[in-house]
């Protein structure tokens, strides 16, 4: 109690946190609850950031960004409740496309009476399912709250080395890995840290994939519905940083200088290299293709994640919104949406994109693609900082060693909403620390 009257006595001019994603939001909130004036500044005309849903003219929801929320991130389940959210979740496990059939694979942590019948399935072979099974106990069993702390307690390889020193086949390999963790990583490669694959497959076994009755982005607009009216501004671009000597005193938005207590810089990681000219800051990008569509047909995958297991398709995997999520789509439609990786399909034209992924998904669900129309095509070249093996060692911290200089963003912490969470609950850590509060 006592920190918190000597920043409402103390403090003269706002917190500024610059950014409106889940990182900038988290810091804000948990600044305004410690007793700090807060001013968040957003470039775009809606929070969220990389966390957003737009709500098509048809009645469909378009998440522009990640199309899964993991219900067992710690920071997540700290301070989002996603119960209240409406969240329904995905199957656990998914569904592979042999090229002619769809063969189902369930946790056997969660589904242990599926065991048998995955161990028998033709997608890979017994010795590669009793060591997923392993492997799955194992990280279960690890007290990781980050993919930072998985990538650092060892050592760190890429997660396709991982794979082949666990004694995993080509063909698992080849027809589950790439496809699912790729999925997640954006990479077909595996080239990616095998901390970051152990945790996210840790984040599966403990909870859900899940969608917020409102999509993805009622996440974020949950966090931000605590903080007072008026502490956001949209369309508040922050051009540069304000010094006075070597402390940074506020920002700079459209010629206009605007003072701080202290600044928190939560953009992406390539905007937030530029304003602090920090330059551990990862500033190379991963992006992806989503094309979302619609049918009066049921896609028959129920509410599985549904992957390519052939390695020939242009859709990596398919997911069923409105089987999961009614609220995705008006009544009587299914609604999916289609992840491709790549740069050549984000260097590609939408119309093409789109009707290439029409052409897939029908294909992986045995449909005719005439029974398939395209609602939107979401191409994002930035999705998060590629996490190759040994970065998470080389990341900035949350207190920058500029005085009144502060981070809140997933490059602190590790690519994930996992991460950009924890880096807003540092940042304002930090930020309470510098000022005074106990």
């Amino acid at each position: 109690m006592s920190g918190r009257v000597e920043a409402l006595t103390t403090q003269q001019h706002p917190v500024i946190v610059v950014g409106a994603g889940l990182a900038g939001l988290t810091a804000a909130r948990e600044l305004h609850r410690a007793g700090f004036s807060v001013q968040v500044l957003e470039a775009e005309d809606e929070v969220g950031g990389r966390v957003r849903t737009s709500a098509h003219a048809d009645g469909f929801l378009i998440d522009r960004g990640f199309q899964v929320m993991l219900s067992g991130y710690p920071a997540l389940r700290r301070q989002v409740n996603l119960e209240r959210l409406g969240s329904r979740p995905f199957t656990s496990g998914a569904r592979v496309w042999t090229g002619s059939r769809h063969v189902p694979l369930r946790n056997p942590l969660r589904h242990p009476q599926g065991l048998l019948r995955d161990l028998t399935s033709p997608v890979f072979g017994l010795a590669d399912k009793l060591r997923l099974a392993k492997w799955a106990t194992e990280v279960s069993q690890s007290q990781w709250t980050t993919a930072a702390e998985a990538a650092n307690a060892g050592d760190d390889i890429s997660a396709l080395e991982a794979l082949r020193r666990r004694g995993f086949s080509d063909a698992f390999i080849d027809r589950f890995a790439r496809p699912f963790w790729g999925g997640i990583l954006l990479d077909h490669s595996l080239t990616a840290s095998s901390g970051t694959m152990d945790f996210t497959t840790k984040m599966f076994l403990d909870g859900d994939a899940v969608l917020p009755e409102a999509g993805i982005g009622a996440v974020p607009a949950a966090v931000a519905a605590e903080l007072p009216d008026g502490a956001i501004q949209t369309s508040s671009r922050v051009d540069s940083l304000v010094l006075d000597g070597s402390r940074v005193t506020g920002v700079r938005v459209n010629g206009e200088d605007r003072p701080a207590t202290a600044v928190v810089v939560a953009t992406d990681p390539p905007t937030a290299a530029s304003l602090t000219g920090i330059d551990v800051i990862p500033a190379t990008s991963v992006g992806c293709v989503t094309v979302y569509l619609t049918s009066t047909q049921d896609p028959g995958i129920g509410k599985s994640l549904t992957l390519d297991g052939t390695g020939k398709q242009p859709v990596n995997h398919i997911a069923p919104l409105s089987s999961v999520q009614r609220a995705y789509a008006p009544q009587g439609q299914h609604f999916v949406a289609a992840v491709m990786l790549g740069e050549a399909w984000l260097s590609g034209d939408d119309d093409r994109n789109g009707e290439t992924a029409r052409q897939s998904v029908a294909t992986m669900l045995g449909q005719e693609a005439a029974n398939w129309r395209v609602v939107d095509v979401v191409s994002l070249d930035y999705c998060f900082w590629p996490q190759t093996p040994g970065i998470h060692r080389r990341l900035p911290d949350t207190t920058t060693g500029v005085q009144g200089l502060h981070l809140a963003s997933d490059a602190t912490v590790d690519a994930s909403v996992n991460g950009a969470i924890m880096s807003g609950e540092d940042a304002a850590h930090a930020v309470r620390m510098a000022h005074g509060d106990t």
